[in-house]
């Protein structure tokens, strides 16, 4: 099963993607596929008191902030796969560290691609990703392109997934595959 996950920050998201990552995998290992790119102190506590919080749930997390190909060998065939979160993964294959800026139509077909290629590497997989339109800013022409991107991968994402759940103020509302999703007892 492939689930889209996506809402605003302290939505409830991350969570409600680990409960149904812990139901899907039952006795099956458990990745959690972690994309932000540590750069500083602050990002390496963040990242810290997020593993802290997994602790006890079973999860192999895999750091992997790009180039997720590379990550496939590690990822056994039976896992459930929760990869948090798209907008890092995308920021950092868009903005590699060299200060260049990748295309973003080249960008988009190749993280819609490595994402169904994971998807088929493992039974489940949860994409987590931030609903990061509704501010009403207009922001530069690289973060307009950005969002532009991020929203197209939404749609392409949501699409091909069986289920795409929006999670707001901790509740979640499943928007595709409702009853997938209410058989496993995730709503």
């Amino acid at each position: 099963m492939f689930i889209f996950v996506s809402g605003g920050v302290r939505s409830g998201k991350s969570e409600w993607a680990e409960q149904a990552a812990l139901i899907l995998s039952r006795d099956n290992p458990r990745i959690y596929l972690a994309t932000a790119r540590i750069a500083d102190e602050d990002m390496r506590c963040r990242v810290a008191r997020h593993q802290k919080a997994r602790s006890g749930r079973g999860f192999l997390t895999l750091e992997r902030p790009r180039d997720l190909w590379g990550i496939f060998h590690a990822i056994p065939a039976n896992a459930a796969v929760l990869l948090e979160c798209l907008p890092n993964w995308l920021a950092n294959e868009m903005f590699p560290e060299d200060g260049s800026i990748i295309g973003a139509v080249r960008l988009e077909e190749e993280i819609f691609r490595t994402a169904l290629a994971l998807k088929e590497r493992c039974r489940h997989l949860l994409i987590v990703s931030d609903d990061i339109f509704s501010d009403g800013v207009a922001y530069d022409e690289v973060t307009e392109n950005y969002r532009r991107l991020l929203g197209r991968l939404h749609v392409r994402l949501a699409g091909a997934a069986d289920a795409a759940v929006e999670c707001i103020a901790g509740l979640a509302r499943c928007a595709k595959g409702e009853a997938g999703i209410m058989s496993l007892g995730l709503l």
